[in-house]
């Protein structure tokens, strides 16, 4: 029987991260090219920091209405980088990322972020992400909207048939041939001297409003929210994992 540190260690290997790529880009083509797309024209304006519930990750392509590339922030780990890869050939560069977090360590990858705001590019966070809780945002993204002067436009996607990981986020893969539902937020505007607690309740509402409505017009239930995790649990989480930006 072979013993488990061999498949650890040929999991985290290079050549198989490849074909779990190629795996992805592949599967990623099949979901795209067979489903039927729901997706009404985003606000008028941009570009945005678009913002989406970590869960829903894997459906970052359909946010696409234009066809124009946006910049990504995608955790340094493993599954991370793995994600930036099939994100990246998968979408033949029209989703590039940047690697870092919102959080701990991450003044160098917000900057980077920043940079390509001014240059006139839309950027993509998930409030929620790397580590959660699950729908609760952190207030990573509202240091980013801040300092790339560019409104948050809260928006989900949903897929009618799909299977949901028991991960802390329940993330989200729709099966082929199925239908996919995107729905668009309102901006929301961060102003120099904005109360931050303020503006966080306002985006995990919308967020998740606007996730309640993708679900809901595939005919999926609405995805559950834990009403009870945010206070001590999130104050703490958020004094230790604040982006600090000199």
């Amino acid at each position: 029987m072979a013993n488990p540190q061999v498949f650890k260690r040929m999991f985290k290997s290079s050549p198989f991260q490849w074909v779990l790529t190629a795996t992805g880009i592949f599967y990623g083509y099949l979901v795209a090219l067979t489903s039927r797309l729901d997706r009404p024209a985003p606000p008028p304006g941009g570009p945005f920091v678009l913002a989406m519930w970590h869960g829903r990750l894997f459906m970052l392509d359909f946010l696409r209405p234009t066809g124009r590339a946006i910049v990504t922030l995608i955790s340094g780990h493993r599954d991370g980088l793995l994600i930036s890869r099939i994100a990246y050939f998968g979408t033949l560069g029209k989703i590039r990322t940047v690697t870092g977090s919102s959080s701990r360590g991450g003044s160098k990858a917000i900057r980077e972020l920043v940079r390509h705001a001014h240059a006139g590019e839309s950027i993509f966070v998930t409030p929620d992400g790397p580590r959660g809780p699950n729908m609760r945002a952190q207030r990573g993204v509202i240091e980013i909207a801040r300092l790339a002067k560019l409104p948050i436009l809260p928006v989900s996607a949903s897929a009618k048939r799909r299977t949901q990981r028991k991960s802390w986020d329940r993330f989200m893969v729709p099966y082929p041939f199925t239908r996919v539902a995107v729905r668009w937020g309102e901006p929301i505007h961060v102003d120099a001297g904005a109360d931050a607690d303020a503006l966080l309740a306002q985006l995990e509402a919308a967020l998740t409003a606007c996730q309640r409505a993708a679900d809901e017009a595939v005919g999926g239930d609405p995805e559950p929210v834990d009403v009870d995790m945010r206070p001590a649990l999130q104050a703490t989480r958020d004094g230790r994992r604040d982006a600090k930006i000199s």
